[in-house]
């Protein structure tokens, strides 16, 4: 047993710090040598944060100072003392004319065995700098360029969309420069060229991608002995999406499914059902049909053991396609697409 040096009280040997009692070290001596002051640097303009020679994604203010705070704190602590948290009490605040604080509370372990609360006012400096993006996209300059097109025709207002929310579910936003789309798709324009890789990569597992890189110099850097330029990555989108009419290893099929770069066929003479990769279209196992091979539309009137009959609502025609099977699941008032190929014509449910 020991007694507290301030209060005089007697208590075990590992209720003693530094002489004093737990209380009495909270209270009087203090788990701080030295006042915290904190120190955040803003982009203006995104609220990005730099910290520890690296800019971060912007976040909340008070999220921002409390990390700042925690990875501050061994500066300020005493031998004795680690922090496990910190909270926001009151938000930064004027405490001078020239001068910031915000009111933070530690909770703090003392000795690895006392869990104790400690609360006071830390001034912050507060620096706003632009980010390196940001000053990129002022100054419209870039490293890295992605040029994303669909092979034939595209909707590239949806395409767009379907990028730009990629690049912020990978966490890709705050290195892109800009976005722009053209006739042929969507170009995006990277401050770094590991995001523009990341991008290209995460479309080529989803969309099966074909995916080509370039580099065009435009300075000689002299004091590391080597060219600064662009990175161009050309991705291409296979055009498979669901409804297109396509040969697969030579039989005819229409694409039932896209998903995670994998493409579901529904061959038409037989009704398999068969799934391959999307790169598929690379190699050429998978061809899309032009549309000049698309005939009238059609409504099933009936349906028996040899025949579909049609009709064209438009022209009154009517028509009798021998039954393959593939055609086992139409029905009399089913929309049909008449497809000829060669000498052959299949039959495509509109709804399928």
């Amino acid at each position: 047993m020991r007694f507290c040096v301030r209060c005089g009280r007697e208590v075990a040997d590992e209720e003693i710090v530094g002489n004093y009692c737990v209380n009495c070290y909270v209270e009087y001596l203090t788990p701080f040598k030295d006042k915290p002051r904190l120190e955040v640097t803003v982009c203006p303009k995104c609220g990005a944060w730099f910290y520890k020679g690296e800019w971060n994604h912007p976040l909340e203010e008070n999220e921002v100072l409390r990390r700042i705070a925690i990875g501050e704190s061994r500066h300020f602590l005493r031998e004795e003392a680690e922090v496990l948290d910190v909270s926001v009490v009151k938000p930064l605040h004027k405490i001078s004319a020239s001068e910031h604080g915000v009111t933070l509370n530690y909770q703090l372990l003392i000795k690895g065995i006392h869990p104790v609360s400690y609360e006071l006012e830390a001034p912050v400096k507060i620096t706003y700098k632009p980010c390196p993006s940001c000053l990129a996209r002022a100054g419209g300059s870039h490293k890295a360029l992605v040029q994303v097109r669909v092979e034939g025709e595209a909707d590239v207002e949806k395409l767009a969309d379907e990028v730009e929310e990629i690049i912020v579910k990978a966490g890709l936003a705050s290195s892109v420069t800009e976005v722009d789309m053209v006739r042929e798709g969507v170009d995006v324009k990277f401050e770094d060229p590991v995001a523009a890789r990341k991008l290209s990569s995460i479309l080529s597992r989803k969309y099966g991608a074909s995916t080509t890189e370039s580099f065009r110099s435009t300075r000689f850097d002299a004091h590391e002995g080597k060219w600064r330029g662009v990175i161009t990555l050309s991705v291409r989108i296979p055009p498979i999406h669901k409804g297109v009419v396509i040969e697969y290893q030579g039989e005819v099929g229409v694409v039932e499914e896209v998903s995670k770069g994998m493409v579901k066929i529904r061959i038409l003479e037989t009704g398999e059902h068969v799934q391959t990769k999307l790169s598929a279209y690379w190699d050429g196992r998978i061809k899309v049909l032009p549309k000049a091979h698309l005939g009238g539309r059609y409504v099933v009137t009936s349906v028996d053991k040899n025949y579909v009959y049609l009709l064209n609502e438009e022209t009154g025609e009517l028509r009798e396609v021998s039954v393959k099977p593939g055609y086992s699941h139409l029905k009399a008032g089913d929309n049909v697409i008449l497809l000829s190929i060669e000498d052959k014509e299949y039959l495509i449910r509109e709804s399928d």
